[in-house]
């Protein structure tokens, strides 16, 4: 026996037609969790109740809260126990569902996510939202996953303490589960049926709205880039025009060098406290970081120069393309050594 947990949110039909699936072919409980819906959805959500324990909130409070009120009733219950998630809109398949739940009894300690395979045949779309996510998540943890956005996921209920901690209401919930999962557990995959149903008009995911939500820690990152290569760009052009008489190469070094200090100083402590909010003592971070700080001088000196006098490109557009360059080698770096928040785990198909 184990807990299916389905947020539902307006739902049709095709949640009936799977809870009637579920009670005939599988061994388990259901919960159903109603997130405020309204009209014609109310008459489906008391139907549900033939089949479902039926858990509301009189207002709609999003998927992530939904989760998390399904959780905190199963911990209160206070068993050894399974926990899968799945969607309301009849897009996982029963087999599947059941499939993922012997998985997790098999893999206590792990988080096991049913994962779709995403063809040609996948509405656009939903391929152009997983191709995304999949590797801004990758460039995030450096775990690859095939599917980020599968809402089709099993656990073990010692577990449940670690999902009722995981924050955000809406669906940057499920993406904020598995980045901290990729953290403290190892993630396996079990390859399921696709299902794509009216072109998955029944999503309420909102690609650039939520997408916005689900990376908000990964945009905080570049925009803290951005505000201290501004602040480098400045220093270092106004100390290109105050040494306006002095020879080129020796100018570039000393703008270069006061612009790189000044412009570190304010990245650092951006990225310790709003991005990677890390809680190590700044002698630690900050060593790792003087390091970095110099290497990346290094090679931007290094760039400039080989740019500017080998190349001859303008001394104003280099900084811009040199910038940009060492951007992405900064954020690998910050992200995995430096602020590091995740131990060395990976995935595995199962």
């Amino acid at each position: 026996m184990y807990y299916v947990v389905i947020p539902a949110y307006q739902p049709d039909e095709k949640l009936i037609q799977l809870l009637e699936v579920m009670k005939n072919r599988l061994s388990c409980q259901t919960i159903v969790v109603d997130d405020g819906s309204t009209g014609q959805s109310k008459d489906i959500i008391e139907e549900a109740k033939a089949y479902a324990t039926v858990l509301r909130h009189e207002v709609n409070q999003g998927k992530g809260q939904a989760l998390r009120t399904a959780f905190q009733y199963i911990q209160n219950l206070q068993e050894n126990a399974v926990i899968v998630t799945a969607d309301a809109d009849g897009q996982h398949a029963v087999n599947d569902i059941d499939r993922v739940a012997r998985a997790a009894m098999n893999l206590p300690n792990r988080l096991i996510l049913g994962v779709r395979q995403f063809t040609k045949d996948i509405p656009l779309r939903s391929r152009f939202g997983n191709i995304l996510t999949r590797t801004l998540f990758r460039l995030q943890t450096g775990v690859a996953v095939s599917d980020t956005q599968t809402g089709l996921r099993g656990f073990h209920s010692n577990l449940l303490p670690f999902m009722l901690s995981v924050e955000g209401n809406r669906y940057e919930y499920e993406m904020n589960m598995l980045t901290q999962a990729s953290q403290r557990y190892q993630l396996t995959e079990i390859p399921i049926q696709t299902i794509y149903i009216d072109d998955n008009a029944s999503s309420h995911f909102r690609p650039i709205r939520d997408g916005l939500m689900i990376y908000k820690n990964l945009f905080k990152f570049a925009l803290a880039s951005f505000s201290g290569f501004i602040v480098d760009y400045l220093v270092y052009a106004l100390a290109l025009l105050a040494m306006a008489s002095m020879p080129t190469g020796l100018r570039l070094i000393i703008a270069n060098t006061v612009a790189r200090i000044t412009s570190s100083v304010c990245n650092f402590s951006l990225n310790k406290k709003l991005v990677f909010q890390n809680t190590d003592s700044v002698s630690r971070t900050g060593a790792g970081y003087l390091i970095l700080v110099i290497a990346l001088f290094s090679f931007d000196t290094a760039l400039l120069f080989v740019f500017h006098q080998l190349l001859g490109i303008n001394l104003y557009l280099v900084k811009i393309v040199v910038g940009t360059l060492l951007f992405f080698v900064s954020w690998f770096i910050q992200k995995r050594i430096i602020f590091r928040e995740r131990n060395t785990f990976s995935h595995e198909i199962y």
